[in-house]
């Protein structure tokens, strides 16, 4: 059996879970879908071996996510997501990559994906792009303490959680449905991925200041948290 390296995470999926949706009616889980398999790909062809935690269009619980990646021990876990509610104008993409924050390695992970795919949809041109004020490479901790969402705080292997660009942007989410999108962010993903595995260069955007924020959960919101249930 070939010893899987990187788990990608393609983001909701299923008829309840559909993530965020665009106002051209890009629904996020198949955007989600389509760059993981096209990240899969790139990977594999480089002799990566790369596993998805859902290859279609049904509901994953988010245990059986984290289950999933730590169960094959692979060496990476990446989240697929992009990104609302829109937040301000910016003169470049309001990617994020959440990290978890007690492993330098997620951090370490997150700021590579997220140089090298700023980098890449900064050569899109025309784009009028959105970005929250702290965004780039970022802890997120609840109120209640420790990293707030569930696909960075359950697993035991190195995670992160990256939102691409913001699917509730008109401008953005037409930039989502082109083939030009996947080809160029697959690459960079794939690229930063590789890089993370295959030299010890740190990438960069990290805030060392956390973002405090509660996910609640919330159909159609992008969000993967872990719900309490008391």
């Amino acid at each position: 059996m070939t010893e899987v390296s990187v788990v990608l995470d393609p983001g909701h999926g299923g008829p309840i879970d559909t993530g965020a949706v665009g106002r051209n009616g890009l629904v996020e889980k198949d955007v989600n879908l389509r760059l993981a398999e096209a990240t899969k790909v790139i990977l594999e062809k480089r002799g990566i071996a790369t596993l998805l935690t859902r290859t279609a269009d049904y509901a994953v619980p988010l245990r059986v996510r984290v289950d999933l990646a730590d169960t094959v021990n692979a060496g990476i876990l990446v989240s697929i997501h992009h990104n609302a509610p829109t937040p301000q104008a910016s003169d470049g993409p309001g990617t994020e990559v959440f990290v978890q924050s007690d492993r330098p390695d997620s951090r370490r992970l997150g700021s590579l994906i997220y140089e090298s795919t700023v980098a890449a949809l900064l050569r899109v041109p025309d784009v009028q792009w959105h970005a929250a004020p702290d965004a780039g490479v970022l802890m997120v901790h609840s109120t209640r303490g420790g990293d707030g969402y569930g696909m960075i705080s359950l697993p035991e292997i190195v995670s992160v959680l990256a939102e691409f660009a913001y699917i509730s942007s008109p401008p953005e989410a037409d930039l989502l449905a082109t083939d030009l999108y996947l080809e160029i962010v697959s690459e960079a993903l794939a690229d930063a991925i590789e890089d993370y595995l295959t030299t010890d260069h740190t990438g960069s955007g990290f805030i060392e200041e956390p973002r405090i924020f509660n996910p609640q959960p919330s159909v159609g919101a992008a969000l993967c948290e872990e719900v309490d249930l008391g």
